[in-house]
């Protein structure tokens, strides 16, 4: 099976968060891109943290296809 997706990547800024607590596509500052479970505090802030790394852009997740 072939899927084929766009992703609309958007910065990681205080006021350009998802209105909504869920589970996001983040990609960190150390290349990797993971689907990341973003808080309430997360949106407030702006801010991504895992561990040592920072979110840079964010996107909604990829729908199964299944």
């Amino acid at each position: 099976m072939l899927q084929t997706v766009t992703i609309d990547w958007r910065p990681v800024t205080q006021g350009g968060m998802p209105r909504n607590e869920g589970t996001y596509l983040v990609a960190f500052d150390d290349g990797a891109v993971e689907t990341y479970p973003m808080s309430h505090q997360d949106i407030k802030r702006g801010e991504v943290r895992d561990g040592q790394t920072h979110g840079l852009l964010w996107a909604e997740g990829i729908p199964s296809p299944l």
